[in-house]
């Protein structure tokens, strides 16, 4: 909430105070709900008055007395103010301090239920009046003075504007209860500023109206702390004195000086507030951003989309135009549902459905004509495999990121601009175009608020989030969410959680405002949605499940083949078919009949024909019953396809599409191309990383793994579809279990490395290995490696054991390494018949990787043998052996079993253990290879060869956090002061509220610390209203002298009991004991003395 009436003088109202005024209130009633500017324009200092004695008896009665006394000085400056504005301007004074007295009756009325909140009305009050001079003693100066009357003006503004801010929080009806706290400690600096302004205007009036008013003594008011009765009514205003002038002439140089240097002062301290506030907001926000901590992938995916969509824009519009509820749903006021279900089978192009009503929903909003210009809309799409995109936490991060990177702070103008022309007017309707902006900054200082108290450097827990979204949810007219591809969650748990929520905040907005949050659900029907969707009452009456009929695709399908059969499209694949319109629509026909609506098969059918060389083969591929007539046959085709174009460059470029391919299925999290890049790089039987000869040196990686690949911004790689996952791993190219064995071997073996295992390792070497990529895969290496050996226990008993017939177990050798070759041979002998080559193959392939995976074993247990679980210590009573018992007899078992139980031991400690490497060399390897490379390398340095960089081999983000649970530890960040501020609240997450704190950059390491630390220090920022602090006085000069010693006193009575003392009189006797006082009151608290004892 930042300043937006600041000192913004006009050129065609300068020599019309009444005008100026009436404008800033016209500006400032242009923010009211239309029911309180009739109750403000009423409301007189007579009504504050009333207003503030009601509070102060209810007060008592409930012995809740809050120290009223307070707000007098304040008042005394308003009353002073309508004072001088009635000589001014006798027609409108009235009306235009109804806008300062109706906004502190309404701050006042509605605070006094919440304490603390009344508290810091008051206290922020008694700042506001703390300087403002008796006015209505300068009444003359501001009739003589044009330029009086501009500060009388600026003074008006600044009041004004505290209003303002306080009416926008405190109107947010119970919504302010929330961002209360929160809200005023991040307005405190505007706060400060306001008093600081006024300040300067009375020291203009109080240094320049001495001089006009030379000959008039200050009045002298006594502030009461009570308000016992509404003041009088003002007297008449006087007559100017005779012979008063227009204002001070031209030679009055003193005069004019002083109020070029008012003005340039004013000026000048409102512009720097306003460029510290952007600065200080904007810091806010990245800080905000960087604690939600949630990867951009959901608006790069949303990109990605709209650009497929860009190809045949109008496709898909069927969806809102045929489907009534979704109609409904995006347009009406109230619509008839507030939650939809939308679902269709796999493939039929849901996901680009919903990126659809997301980009419609927008247009809409810019339209505002059927949906309010401040409505947002908030989206996210599922991927399964990827767990920043398929959890709970996920999708409330995407949310929040979306909501705070949308907040678009309204800042004051600087005051010296006043447009090209000097036309007010234009700031004006500036101003109010930026007011139908979302509200979503409001909510900021509580999201930072958040950050302070709840720990923790990223926001890693969905109870976190929650109350930061229902805040985004109640400060905005109209919210839209869009939640595509729920089948596609890591489990049904998190289905559950998501649809609970979202459900549950429309229902508590229904009670609010009908159709103010509305969410669309976008997936296929699995059993786990429609369990959930049916939990909810989702599905039933109403229309709120809506499933798609794939048929309604059948026409955008003919459109889209027709378009990728444009000569410009086909250019774009390098193809120039020459195809008449015969051909295009045999085409057409074939894809369209082949689909039967599901889109994704029409993408990659027309993918496979544009490959094909020449136009008799692509004719060819469209003559009936040619087209594969199934998904799963398509993805069979294209991976053929694939095959066959890379094996005529070489053996080699389909052997390193297979593996990319695997791992993109297999990989625990999703790989970076340039993790890919070391994957290829690292040779295990040199013991070497290569990047110079080894990576793929190719700019497009689709032309390498074609169509089945997509490539987006930020190193990121996916598959096409949720679908390919799935078919991949069933084909005859890639093997699941094969590939899963593949990584863990390959973790073992690059962990194995001398650069992470050798004691005698040394600087220089490491300083070469930097440059040559050689710690490039060890994020992934050194976080992973566990879980690939987990799947391998538990996914991959196939391509360890084969059924071996009983007859050959009875005569198999003891010794378990011959057993393969012992089955192999005696099927071969004995049974010549059934052996073929595809099971000498399996035994083969078999073969390898026992030998792989022990030599892996060994070489990695005997690294880091000292950092190990000994062999010989007993099991963990929790290790669940019936996973690995079925590798007992395996020559990598003892190895395997030793390392097992160390993983699971370490998995069992506290969450700070955890969060290390759990083996002690490879933690201290990985920390100085890291600090190596952020001190000797920049993403731009040189690599050892060529002119290959850092950043192709580490990326751009070089700083990268310790914790291995973090998803900064592989994302890390550019700059090393984030990465240390983000590992600080890791490590002391509590944070003083007060950035100026000495305190506030270490933290403490607990919420209660941080609370003893504020209550101690900051008393001023704790919950409790603060104590009643002694209100600050215009003293009276002390008159009365005693004249036998230099004392002297305000008040008569206080100066003769006074004297008393010199002479010793002692005229008050106690009635009890009849012990004589100088004083009244000193023999009135001695005579209590005897009624307690009583």
């Amino acid at each position: 909430m930042a300043q937006t009436f600041g000192a913004v003088p006009d050129k065609g109202l300068r020599d019309d105070l009444g005008n100026a005024l009436t404008q800033s209130v016209d500006e400032f009633k242009a923010l009211l709900d239309t029911n309180h500017v009739w109750d403000f324009e009423k409301a007189t200092s007579r009504d504050v008055y009333w207003d503030l004695q009601a509070i102060q008896f209810q007060r008592q009665e409930k012995r809740t007395m809050m120290n009223l006394g307070r707000i007098q000085m304040f008042l005394d400056g308003m009353d002073g103010l309508q004072d001088a504005l009635e000589e001014l301007e006798p027609s409108k004074a009235a009306s235009i301090m109804a806008y300062v007295w109706g906004p502190m009756r309404f701050l006042l009325k509605v605070t006094t239920v919440n304490d603390k909140a009344f508290d810091e009305i008051l206290e922020v009050y008694q700042r506001l009046g703390l300087d403002i001079p008796p006015l209505e003693e300068y009444k003359q100066f501001f009739a003589d003075s044009l330029d009086a009357r501009r500060c009388l003006l600026h003074l008006y503004r600044d009041v004004l504007e505290f209003h303002r801010l306080a009416y926008k929080l405190f109107s947010l009806r119970t919504l302010w209860t929330r961002l209360h706290r929160a809200t005023w400690r991040d307005l405190e600096s505007t706060f400060a500023h306001l008093a600081s302004s006024i300040a300067l205007h009375a020291e203009f009036i109080r240094t320049h109206g001495r001089r006009v008013h030379h000959d008039r003594l200050p009045l002298l008011r006594a502030v009461d702390s009570g308000f016992a009765a509404p003041p009088p009514s003002p007297p008449p205003p006087r007559p100017p004195p005779p012979g008063s002038g227009p204002g001070p002439g031209p030679a009055d140089h003193d005069f004019r000086r002083g109020y070029q240097q008012y003005e340039v002062a004013y000026a000048t301290s409102w512009r720097q507030f306003r460029q510290r506030e952007i600065d200080r907001k904007r810091e806010q926000k990245t800080r905000i951003l960087k604690w939600i901590a949630a990867p951009n992938k959901t608006e790069t995916l949303h990109d990605s989309f709209v650009r497929k969509r860009g190809l045949c824009p109008d496709s898909g519009r069927w969806l809102y135009k045929r489907y009534d509820a979704v109609s409904n749903w995006m347009r009406e006021d109230p619509p008839r549902d507030s939650t939809l279900w939308v679902h269709g089978p796999r493939g039929m192009g849901k996901t680009i459905l919903a990126s659809l009503v997301v980009t419609r929903l927008r247009e809409l909003i810019r339209e505002g004509r059927v949906v309010p210009p401040g409505a947002q809309v908030g989206y996210f799409y599922c991927q399964e495999g990827d767990q920043d995109m398929a959890t709970y936490l996920g999708i409330l991060r995407s949310l929040l990121h979306q909501f705070v990177s949308a907040a678009d702070e309204v800042m004051a103008p600087d005051p010296t601009d006043h447009g090209d022309d000097g036309d007010v007017e234009s700031n004006n309707t500036s101003r109010t175009k930026n007011n139908n902006n979302n509200n979503n900054a409001t909510i900021l200082p509580l999201c930072a608020d958040k950050i302070t108290n709840s720990g923790g450097s990223s926001l890693s827990s969905p109870e976190a989030a929650l109350p930061l979204l229902e805040a985004f949810f109640d400060i905005n007219p109209r919210q839209y969410l869009v939640v595509d591809g729920l089948d596609e969650c890591a489990a049904p748990a998190e289905v559950q959680q998501a649809v609970a929520f979202l459900e549950a905040q429309v229902t508590r907005c229904e009670d609010v405002s009908q159709g103010s949050l509305r969410v669309l659900f976008v997936s296929a029907a699995s059993a786990d949605v429609r369990r959930v969707m049916a939990k909810h009452g989702v599905p039933g009456e109403g229309g709120r499940e809506v499933p798609l009929d794939v048929k309604n695709n059948a026409q955008d399908i003919r459109g889209y083949v027709r378009k990728r059969l444009e000569p410009a499209e086909l250019a774009k694949a390098n193809r120039r078919f020459n195809l008449t319109e015969a051909n295009v629509q045999v085409i057409e026909d074939q894809v369209a009949v082949q689909s039967e609506g599901v889109f994704l098969y029409a993408e990659l059918a027309m993918e496979y024909l544009v490959k094909q060389m020449t136009k008799r083969e692509l004719l060819e591929k469209v003559k009936p019953g040619m087209l594969p007539d199934q998904l799963s046959t398509m993805y069979d085709t294209l991976l053929g396809t694939l095959k066959d174009n890379l094996t005529q460059l070489s053996p080699e470029h389909w052997a390193k599409a297979k593996l990319l391919l695997g791992w993109l299925v297999c990989a625990h999290r999703p790989l970076k191309w340039h993790e890919i890049q070391a994957i290829l790089a690292f040779d295990p039987d040199h013991d070497a990383v290569d990047f110079d000869l080894r990576m793929i040196r190719t700019e497009n990686v689709s032309d390498f793994l074609g169509s089945l690949v997509q490539v987006l911004p930020g190193d990121n790689i996916r598959l096409i579809h949720s679908t390919a996952k799935r078919h991949l791993v069933n084909t005859e190219h890639i093997n699941d279990q094969s590939v899963q064995c593949d990584l863990a071997i390959l973790c073992l073996r690059y962990l194995s490395l001398r650069c992470f295992a050798a004691p005698d390792y040394t600087e220089a070497e490491r300083r070469e290995h930097i440059l040559q990529g050689y710690f490039s895969f060890q994020d992934y290496a050194a976080s992973q490696w566990y879980k690939h050996i987990d799947s391998v226990i538990t996914s991959c008993r196939d391509v360890f054991l084969l059924p071996v017939p009983a007859a050959v177990t009875a005569a198999a050798p003891s010794s378990p390494s011959s057993i393969y070759t012992h089955h192999l041979l005696l099927a071969s002998t004995s049974h010549p018949a059934t052996t073929t080559t595809t099971t000498i193959a399996q035994h083969l392939r078999r073969d390898h990787y026992v030998a792989a995976f022990t030599s892996a074993l060994d070489r990695f247990t005997s690294a880091y043998d000292q950092d190990l679980e000994p062999s010989a210590s007993p099991p963990h009573p929790d290790l669940p052996l019936d996973s690995i018992a079925a590798y007992s007899g395996l020559p990598f078992y003892r190895s395997l079993h030793r390392l097992w139980k160390h993983i699971l031991a370490h998995q069992r400690r506290p969450v700070e253990d955890r969060n290390k490497i759990g083996i002690p060399r490879l933690d201290a390897a990985l920390a100085l290879h890291r600090a190596a490379i952020e001190t000797t390398v920049r993403p731009s340095t040189a690599a050892a060869v060529g002119a290959d960089t850092i950043e192709l081999y580490y990326g751009p983000n070089l700083y990268k956090c310790h914790r291995t649970l973090c998803v900064f530890f592989h994302r890390g960040f550019d700059a090393r002061l984030d990465r240390d501020a983000h590992q600080a609240r890791h490590d002391r997450p509590y944070r003083c509220p007060l950035d100026a704190c000495d305190y506030a950059p270490f933290g403490f390491s607990s919420n209660k610390d941080k609370d003893r630390h504020v209550r101690n220090y900051h008393a001023e920022l704790s919950d409790a209203p603060s104590a009643f602090l002694q209100m600050s006085r215009r003293v009276e000069p002390a008159k009365f002298r005693c004249n036998m010693c230099p004392k002297t006193f305000t008040r008569n009575i206080n100066l003769k009991g006074h004297e008393r003392s010199h002479f010793g009189e002692r005229p008050y006797a106690c009635s009890s004991c009849g012990k004589a006082f100088a004083r009244l009151n000193d023999c009135r608290r001695h005579e209590r003395i005897h009624m307690r004892r009583g």
